[in-house]
Parts: structure tokens; sequence; C-alpha cells
């Protein structure tokens, strides 16, 4: 059984290939909390209140001498304090995953060898193989006493892995982890597309998330078909979910005036949170240049008209993008980000760390039995202005 979904687009790459790699003889490089998670969009929504505001954006500065031992320091350091942890699970794009080559685990290749099954592996099974086992060797360096508090799978992952692939997955982190009840914990998933099949709907329930992040409104300023948006939001509360939430993209439009009638058709569909997301603020960040030093060239004049008619309508103010009515959304990541798969990133205390952003160095390093480290650093503290 395939993906849930009647289509798979490919999301839209913000991958960014890391040009000071590391062992490149240059000074260290200092990256936003935006362009952290510049290909994270939701999780740095859900989460940027913790390492970020809109005056002083939180500069994490690269270190040439983390290394892979400081990373797993960091974790071993860090259970003394036995705090919650967060999970975070990337997938990479879908044209990726499928075009590349196919390679065997060193431990696979035996077993397979002169084998008519080595086609018949696909790339999705392959990169689930390496997450899993990427979970593994994580849940090595933490102790069962230490809970996980919060689960965030983005948008990709939900799209391209079958109802048994999302089971197996979550089985594992619940089986590596000590994972907070569905009372408890925050768990969220990301929903670029809604599946086409009710069912999918309820086994997502049944995993355990409790918060949905629907696909971003106003994309390439087309309609919104507002009446299908309604239908999706009742679905989903009706199914159970704590919050039902949504981006809106608030740059490059029409009109203010037209900007505002869509706002005002997503106020009436009453999410729980909306983000208002500027997208000339996203280009900066994902060009490779600082974001504080563009906070001023916001293309949108009439951010401050929309943050006003939100407040108006119920929604609270919680940070410079996030707007919600229930108090439950405002719940974010309280203890240490574990980052699980490719390009993923780890906050932990003031340290962040990146895997590797290349499949192949990711399935390699994994085949060694080591993490997928590609570099880390800590975060500068702001000079007064």
């Amino acid at each position: 059984m395939g993906s849930p979904y009647k289509t798979v687009t490919p999301i839209v790459a913000s991958y960014r290939v890391t040009k000071d790699a590391l062992g490149v003889s240059s000074s260290p490089t200092n990256r936003t909390m935006r362009q952290i998670f510049s290909h994270k969009d939701w999780l740095f929504c859900t989460n940027s209140f913790r390492y970020d505001s809109p005056d002083k954006p939180g500069l994490f500065v690269e270190d040439r001498e983390f290394s892979l031992n400081n990373y797993q320091d960091i974790i071993t350091n860090n259970n003394r304090n036995n705090s919650e942890i967060a999970l975070s699970l990337s997938m990479p794009l879908q044209n990726t995953l499928c075009s590349h080559p196919l390679k065997p685990s060193h431990t696979q290749s035996s077993a397979i060898k002169n084998s008519s099954t080595q086609n018949n592996v696909s790339p999705v099974r392959n990169y689930i193989d390496h997450l899993l086992s990427e979970i593994k060797l994580v849940s090595t360096l933490i102790p069962k006493t230490r809970t996980v508090n919060y689960i965030h799978w983005q948008g990709d992952i939900a799209q391209l892995l079958s109802p048994a692939e999302m089971t197996e997955i979550m089985y594992s982190l619940n089986k590596a982890f000590t994972l907070q009840s569905e009372q408890q914990g925050t768990y969220v998933i990301e929903l670029e597309k809604v599946p086409a099949d009710d069912s999918i709907i309820a086994l997502i329930k049944g995993l355990g998330f409790g918060h949905i992040c629907l696909g971003t409104q106003n994309r390439n300023k087309e309609p919104i078909d507002f009446k299908f948006l309604s239908r999706q939001v009742s679905i989903f509360k009706q199914y159970g979910f704590k919050t039902v939430n949504v981006r809106f993209l608030i740059d490059k439009h029409e009109s203010c005036d037209q900007l505002s009638k869509k706002l005002d058709g997503l106020i009436a569909i009453n999410p729980d949170t909306i983000y208002l997301i500027d997208e000339n603020e996203h280009h900066s960040v994902l060009s490779g240049i600082e974001a504080e030093s563009n906070e001023h060239k916001r293309a949108c004049k009439c951010h401050n008209t929309f943050e006003k008619k939100l407040t108006q309508s119920g929604y609270q103010k919680l940070n410079h993008v996030k707007f919600s009515k229930d108090r439950i959304a405002s719940k974010g990541i309280s203890g240490d980000l574990i980052g699980l798969g490719l390009g993923a990133t780890s906050l932990i205390e003031n340290a962040f760390i990146h895997n590797v952003d290349q499949l192949d160095q990711y399935y390699q390093k994994l085949e060694l039995k080591q993490l997928p480290f590609s570099y880390g650093g800590y975060i500068r503290p702001q000079n007064p202005i």
C-alpha cells in the first residue's frame, strides 16, 4: 500500500547546501534562528519564541571546533537536569529521495547479493531504515527517565509514507524513548495535503497527534478555496484534534485590500492559530542574508493592520508571527530539541547542531553506526543597541 494521498507534489525546495562546510578555512558563520530553521517553517513558527524575537533574532555562531563528540557530550551532560525532550523528524524532498541511487547498507549487502529483491527496496523504505537507525543511536544517549513531551513531523513525511510505515516510525519512537501520553504531550503533524481517505486522519489521531498544521494559504497569490478549507478544519475538529493551525503569506500580493479580504475569509473559518508569514523575509533567509539587517524592508505595509484585525477577532498575539485563540497552541518546546533525519537541527541549551544535508552522507554515516553530524555552534548574546 502506497501513500494515502491522491497526488504527492514535491515541496518547493528550501534545501540549502552549506557553502562553508566543515574543514574549510574561513571564519565562523553567523546564522539567525530563521536561517537555522529556513527549511523547517512550521517548526520555526511554532517554537521561535524561545530563541527569537522581532527586535533581536537569535544569532547562532558556528564553531569550527564543534564535533560529534561535543554533541554527544552536551546530550549526556544535559541528562543530569532530567528536562523534557522534543523530537523533530524530517524527511527529504520526494524528488531528492527518488533520484538517489539505492545502495544497501553493509549489513544488507551480503544478504541480498545476487538477489532480485534488491531492486524491490524503495527509496522511501531505504530512508526509513536509516532514520530508524538514527533513532536507535540517539536513544542510547538518553536515559528512560527523560520524557519526550513534544514531537513534530514535517509535512513531507505524511505525504510519502503508507499507514504501516507511519505506524512503524511512531512505534519505534515509543520503543526507543519515554513518550508522554497524548493528553500530556504536544504532538504536531504537518499536512501539506489532506489525505484522500478519512481513515488516515483517524490513524494520525490514533498515533497520538493532537495538533494539525495545514499547508500555507495564499501561496503564489492564488485564490483560497475557503469552502474546502472550512471542511478540512471541521473534519479535524470532529476527530478530536486539539488545535488546527494555518500559515498565511502576507507578502507579494495583488493589493492590501484583496489580501485583507482573504484574511477575513480565513478568520471566518476559525482555525485555532493563524501565522502571518512575511515571504520577503523568508526569501532573505534562504538567500543567506542576515535577517536582522532586513527587518525594515518589509514589502507588505499592512502587517500592522492585519495584526489589529486578528486581535480584534479574538486572536492573542503570542509572538511576531503567531496569533492564537487557544492557550494549548502556545505550548511549544520547553526542553531540548533533537532533530532526526536529513538536514535536521538540534537545539540543546545554547548549542545548535545540524545534520548533514546530503543523502549519501546521511546514509554513509549511519551505516558506520555514527550520528549524521555536520556542524554545530552556539548562541551568541546580542550586543545592546
